[in-house]
């Protein structure tokens, strides 16, 4: 098992390049409605945040377009994607952020540190995430807010007509995730994750994403045939299941009364201050 979790960009697919753009389409199929939620449950321009678990840095992008006085403190342990962070933010000329190479066990950031902490689809690789928690309310503020978006892959991907190929591939998925001590359906264990990392006044909300709203390509984008391919090879699907998938999926786009629905599943707790735990 690695001390990484279940997700490292350099093995995870099948290539790396392809990777990145489909982690940029998984952000922006649910970026609206993620945002609005995070506003809601607190966040406001002007805190500083902390961001755990950035990947290639498609949400720090966000968060620095849209809130003009915030400040960003990005860290993410897999060096791949803290290079391509970097130089990635640094192009388009943003400020305000900075980017640490580290991990969310033992961020090595000071007590009481953050004002918002967002953690979005991190827990679901890691062996301990309830010590993820506990570090993270470590370093927000007393009254501070964390928000957690995770997977759940008994819900995943929904497709009208519907195929059994495609629970096939997840069943693998989840196996892969797995053995490399991750919890691909960590979402509905999330609300008593955070009450057990420390957190108080717990919230929960799903987000989905639906064809018929966003439109058949960000679906597209945001899958990608890297990850499936690579779980064919490590041998836990059968290739004639994938070959059948696409096919299946082919039938599906091509139904003219099709619908595709993919849903994140989000919590948030406080830290409360010393005299009201």
């Amino acid at each position: 098992m690695s001390s990484q979790g279940s997700y490292q960009i350099s093995t995870i697919a099948s290539n790396i390049d392809k990777e990145i753009n489909r982690l940029k389409a998984q952000v922006d199929l649910f970026w609206d409605k993620e945002f609005k939620r995070y506003v809601e449950f607190g966040l406001e321009d002007g805190m500083k945040i902390a961001e755990l678990g950035s990947g290639p840095g498609f949400v720090t992008e966000n968060l620095l377009k849209t809130l003009p006085n915030i400040h960003i403190t990005a860290l993410e342990i897999d060096s791949i994607l803290v290079e391509y962070a970097a130089q990635y933010l640094k192009e388009n000329q943003f400020d305000r952020y900075e980017i640490v190479q580290g991990s969310i066990m033992t961020t090595g950031f000071p007590d009481n540190s953050f004002d918002f902490a967002i953690t979005r689809l991190v827990l679901e690789h890691l062996p301990d995430p309830v010590g993820a928690v506990r570090e993270i309310c470590r370093i927000i503020k007393p009254g501070g807010k964390a928000i957690f978006v995770d997977n759940d892959f008994e819900m995943h991907i929904m497709t009208f007509p519907s195929f059994g190929s495609l629970r096939e591939l997840y069943e693998a998925y989840c196996q892969s995730r797995s053995q490399e001590g991750g919890n691909p359906k960590i979402g509905r264990e999330l609300p008593l994750i955070l009450k057990r990392g420390g957190l108080s006044n717990i919230d929960f909300e799903v987000i989905s994403a639906h064809s018929e709203v966003v439109g058949d390509e960000k679906f597209f984008k945001s899958e990608g045939i890297g990850i499936p391919s690579k779980l064919v090879r490590d041998g836990f699907l059968p290739s004639k299941v994938l070959a059948d998938i696409s096919v299946q999926w082919r039938n599906v786009v091509k139904s003219e009364d099709h619908a595709i629905l993919r849903q994140l599943y989000m919590a948030v707790g406080e830290k409360m201050s010393v005299g009201e735990v």
